[in-house]
């Protein structure tokens, strides 16, 4: 298991030391990494109609998994959304895509990443877009960021730290504190998928197209290199009470690890196809997770059982976000983002309403206080407030139709 210490940017060169087990040896910057093609969505596909359950109940073990609804939300009672068009940093971009999104656990700012190569923060109640980290191109002139697709955002626990990571096998930690400049830049991954940090912020995670986990930490490690048996990885998360990790990717099997001691707790092959994101429920010992067959799924990580899978769309499924205890956003080909609740057993999910207006696949959400962002391939940045007082109002315009692009340009 790769402990990468903390703290060994140096200015002009970057040098970078894995601790292993058996000593330690230098990864310098020559990256040996995969380009990966993006392909963007021309069409959508055919989805459900408004308030339309989900396809007949699967069953897991004999358990009965979708009950009726006991409140269907109607089409009505949706709310419209905020739509933004993140403003390019040059005329080199017309339109950007969304492809990462994280929540400022302070409340301040919703960081988000283009296919531009850069990331915006935004605030959060406005949506104005006030600082770029990056230039996109690593030029003489700003040297500092990512050269090609930013995958993955995360804040730690507290705010302090912001991490990214993506296509270009780097990954970059943002200082807070002192104005969101870099605080450690470590190179010479393959290209990495997912990023998250451990619930005191003393550990990182980072995977990617291959099969090793990595942990980073300033902390000494006897432990061998993690691996994982899939060779696709590309979403990973802490339990709350930062004693487990979760791990998915290609070869549809949910893998959950000690990240102090690298061993293996549990794998269970649950999914059929690929898992594209991973979620806790609210401090909970129940993994949610999201497959290519619009499968969503919820697993009890302490006794090891499936309690619900349920196949909500015949597309895709790329990404979900946890919205509350009982509510689950999750969207991905069909463009649309489906809200799936928890019945009052506790067990069954069914689909409680349908969020439009995206008209390419959906590949990134976040949900904060009721509010779920989107961004994806139509290259809209998309809030809707899913409170009740908003969702009574949901005729009222909250911004633009995202249909003319930002005149001001994104600020340097």
């Amino acid at each position: 298991m790769p402990i990468l210490p903390i703290g060994v940017r140096t200015q002009g060169t970057r040098r970078l030391t894995l601790v292993r087990h058996a000593g330690a040896y230098e990864m310098r910057n020559t990256i040996n990494r995969r380009q990966l093609l993006v392909a963007l969505a021309t069409a959508s596909m055919a989805s459900p109609a408004w308030n339309a359950l989900a396809e007949p109940p699967l069953g897991v073990n004999g358990v009965q998994l979708v009950g009726e609804p006991t409140q269907l939300i109607t089409a009505n009672d949706l709310p419209a959304a905020r739509v933004v068009r993140l403003p390019p940093v040059d005329d080199r971009v017309k339109q950007v895509v969304v492809t990462a999104l994280a929540i400022d656990p302070r409340g301040e700012w919703l960081a988000v990443a283009g296919d531009d190569h850069v990331i915006r923060l935004l605030r959060q109640e406005t949506l104005q877009v006030v600082r770029t980290l990056g230039d996109g191109q690593r030029s003489g002139e700003s040297p500092i960021g990512h050269s090609d697709m930013i995958r993955t955002l995360a804040f730690d626990a507290t705010g302090s730290r912001l991490a990214s990571a993506g296509n270009d096998g780097r990954l970059v930690i943002w200082d807070r504190n002192e104005q969101f400049t870099v605080l450690q830049e470590i190179g010479s991954a393959p290209a990495l998928a997912c990023v998250n940090f451990s619930p005191t912020g003393h550990q990182m995670v980072a995977v990617g197209f291959d099969k090793e986990v990595f942990l980073i930490s300033n902390e000494p490690s006897q432990n061998d290199r993690l691996l994982c048996d899939c060779n696709d990885l590309r979403c990973c998360v802490y339990r709350h009470d930062g004693e487990a990790l979760a791990i998915a990717g290609r070869d549809g099997h949910l893998h959950l690890f000690n990240p102090k001691t690298g061993k293996l707790i549990a794998d269970q092959h649950v999914h059929e196809r690929r898992v594209r994101d991973l979620a806790f429920m609210p401090n909970s010992d129940v993994l949610v997770s999201v497959d290519e067959d619009g499968v969503i799924l919820r697993w009890d990580t302490r006794t090891n059982e499936v309690l619900s899978r349920q196949k909500i769309t015949s597309g895709r499924l790329f990404s979900l976000a946890i919205v509350d205890s009982h509510r689950i956003a999750a969207a991905g080909s069909d463009d649309v983002i489906h809200l799936v609740d928890l019945a009052d057993d506790g067990r069954s999910l069914y689909v409680s309403g349908q969020l439009r207006g995206h008209v390419g696949s959906v590949a990134t959400l976040a949900a904060v206080d009721g509010m779920v962002f989107s961004g994806g391939f139509d290259a809209t940045l998309r809030r809707w407030d899913l409170n009740r007082n908003a969702m009574a109002d949901s005729k009222i315009a909250l911004g633009n139709d995202g249909s003319t692009p930002a005149s001001e340009p994104t600020p340097r």
